[in-house]
C-alpha cells in the first residue's frame, strides 16, 4: 500500500509491547545496589521503564520481576537500546516523590529457554488482574 508516495511497512517491532505498571527492582552500570523502577510497557522482547538512574543506550542492566507464577523473582538481564536522560517531574509533587525520572527502552537477554517461558506465564497473567 502506498501512503503519500512511500511504502507502508508494519511496526518495527516483531513483538507486540502490552502497556502495564509493574513496580521492579533495577541493577544498573552506576548504582550501588538494587533501585526501584517502574515497567510502563512489556513484551518477550523487552521492555520500556522509568527510573532515576541515568541509563545510556548499550548498559547492561538487571531487572527482577515478582511474579504470581514463581517463589523467587524472576531476574533478567537486558541491554539498554534507547534511553532519555532523567528530567525533573511538576513541582508541588510529595516529597520523594519529585526526583528526576528517565525512561529506556531494554531488550532481554535470555539464557536459557526456561526464563523465557517464566517471563511468557507472567505475561499471561496480566490478563487476569
Amino acid at each position: 500500500m502506498y501512503v503519500h508516495g512511500a511504502v507502508s511497512r508494519p511496526h518495527f517491532r516483531a513483538h507486540e509491547r502490552r502497556p502495564v505498571r509493574l513496580a521492579v527492582g533495577l541493577v544498573g552500570p552506576r548504582s550501588a545496589g538494587e533501585r526501584a523502577a517502574l515497567v510502563v510497557d512489556i513484551s518477550l522482547a523487552g521492555a520500556a521503564i522509568e527510573t532515576d538512574e541515568t541509563l545510556v543506550p548499550g548498559d547492561r542492566v538487571s531487572v527482577s520481576f515478582q511474579t504470581p507464577t514463581l517463589w523467587d523473582p524472576l531476574v533478567l538481564s537486558a541491554v539498554v537500546a534507547w534511553a532519555e536522560v532523567p528530567r525533573a517531574r511538576e513541582p508541588g509533587l510529595p516529597i520523594g516523590k519529585n526526583r528526576p525520572i528517565g525512561r529506556a527502552g531494554i531488550a532481554f537477554d535470555y539464557p536459557a529457554p526456561d526464563i523465557v517461558l517464566a517471563l511468557f506465564e507472567m505475561l499471561a497473567t496480566l490478563d487476569y488482574e
